[in-house]
């Protein structure tokens, strides 16, 4: 499948940066990451119609991403988050953030779809994460489903009922990427090894940890010990939407490598040439990121960019 019709469910909001607003939320970050590198790409989200709605609007339609009709609530305002920067470039959010979804709008979008990715907020965050998954409990077997936790513990509550929620999503989804900060605030204590296996057992086929400057972590289910991958070398201006590029890039490498019928097989049995394919989509990956950092704010990379990226 070389063209697959892309669903990204989940929030689009406003990231208030230095009093200056800006279009964000994960899973629309991952939306655009996704269309930017050639696929047909819908996002199922929540905004209002006011001004920042018709902000986050236009900046889809510039980028090639199609809205769903179910996404604009008429006499709604739109979720918003400030960030603020630290000296390492990492960015720290305050949100002001509502979620809700229709069941029924996300089953009939996800009928539609060949590929679906959920996250972040719009996954775990009621009551529109029951309406997440619902839907995903109607998804096709053959149709790939990703998931990136993307952890905001101030949204949550307690971390052991957010855990239930998220390894329910875990568990229905084939590609499971966490951050480092994602792994210790779900599995406090926990070795990157030991959390990365915990996930191959709910059910995912293959489960990636981000660590930063220092790469990645991954794991496939029946591979063997989990691999180690190192980050090339980037002078970072600010993290915002890092791991949104690493994984609109995993999730193109997967694509662009032939691996879906692989990943959503009935029987999993990946042989050299697959396991091969996947370490190229994880290096894939950290070439987006690379380039992502590299810049202002979330601006994942085009797919030139990522051809003309020194780690490919």
């Amino acid at each position: 499948m070389l063209t697959p019709r892309c669903l990204v469910v989940g929030e689009a909001l406003v990231d208030v940066v230095d009093g200056l607003p800006h279009a964000g939320g994960s899973p629309m970050n991952m939306a655009v990451g996704l269309a930017r590198l050639g696929l047909d790409t819908r996002l199922l989200t929540r905004i209002g119609d006011d001004e920042f709605g018709r902000m986050l609007e236009d900046h889809l339609v510039r980028e090639g991403v199609a809205l769903t009709a179910a996404s604009l609530r008429v006499g709604g305002r739109t979720s918003r988050a400030t960030a603020v920067i630290g000296d390492d470039g990492a960015a720290v959010y305050d949100f002001d953030i509502e979620w809700t979804l229709s069941e029924s709008d996300a089953i009939a979008e996800a009928a539609e779809a060949d590929l679906i990715h959920v996250g972040s907020i719009g996954a775990a965050l009621e009551p529109g994460a029951g309406a997440v998954q619902a839907m995903l409990a109607t998804v096709p077997s053959g149709t790939l489903r990703t998931y990136d936790p993307n952890i905001r513990p101030a949204l949550l509550g307690p971390r052991a009922d957010a855990a239930v929620r998220v390894e329910a999503i875990m568990a229905a989804s084939h590609v499971v990427k966490l951050s480092d900060e994602d792994a210790d605030w779900l599995y406090p204590g926990r070795s990157v090894e030991d959390v990365l296996a915990h996930v191959l057992a709910l059910g995912a086929r293959m489960a990636v940890v981000t660590r930063g400057g220092a790469g990645c972590v991954t794991a496939i289910a029946g591979a063997g010990e989990p691999v180690a991958r190192g980050a090339s070398p980037v002078t970072v201006v600010d993290t915002i939407g890092a791991g949104d590029a690493f994984m609109s890039g995993l999730v193109y490498g997967i694509v662009s490598g032939g691996l879906v019928a692989a990943l959503t097989a009935d029987v999993f049995a990946p042989d050299a040439d697959v396991l091969r394919a996947l370490e190229r989509a994880a290096d894939t990956a950290l070439a987006s990121a690379a380039v992502a950092v590299s810049r202002t704010g979330a601006a994942p990379p085009h797919l030139h960019e990522l051809e003309q990226s020194s780690v490919l």
